[in-house]
């Protein structure tokens, strides 16, 4: 059995998730979609409102597209009907470490922290090695079920 570390992440925040805090329903965006509020949840053990990972918009070169708004899943962007532009609405839902919106951005108006910024929060925080951690426990756990059959 091949478990990914992109697997063992999303196992890790599901848990967080589940277990103590369940991220509370705040309101509906711009389309009608529910808006979860995930600063309460934290990033491998980090409360996620000390990580400055979010996107910020160049609003002189933003051309409204949407694009940002339509595709983030975790609902970091509105959309303000006055300006016809996104908006940073909810900036620490946010998954750490994903930039989606600034590469599918046609007019690079999307900015993230530095690379390093995150190397940086994950070596502190020890993210790799909690993980691993996590997928040795689930292997362990995988070869006992194994050698019950």
């Amino acid at each position: 059995m091949k478990i990914f570390l992109y697997d063992t992440f999303f196992i890790f925040n599901s848990v967080t998730k589940m277990g103590n805090i369940e991220a509370p329903i705040i309101g509906k965006d711009a389309l009608g979609r529910k808006v979860e509020d995930l600063s309460v949840v934290s990033w491998w053990g980090i409360d996620r409102k000390e990580i400055e990972w979010y996107p910020k918009i160049e609003y002189n070169k933003c051309s409204s597209c949407g694009l940002c708004f339509v595709t983030c899943g975790r609902r970091v962007f509105d959309w303000d009907i006055e300006s016809v532009k996104p908006i940073v609405a909810h900036p620490y839902n946010c998954m750490v470490g994903c930039n989606t919106c600034a590469m599918l951005c046609p007019c690079e108006a999307i900015k993230f922290p530095d690379k390093s910024y995150l190397r940086k929060v994950t070596t502190k925080a020890r993210v790799v090695k909690k993980a691993l951690a996590i997928v040795n426990s689930i292997v362990l756990n995988s070869e006992k079920e194994k050698s019950k059959t």
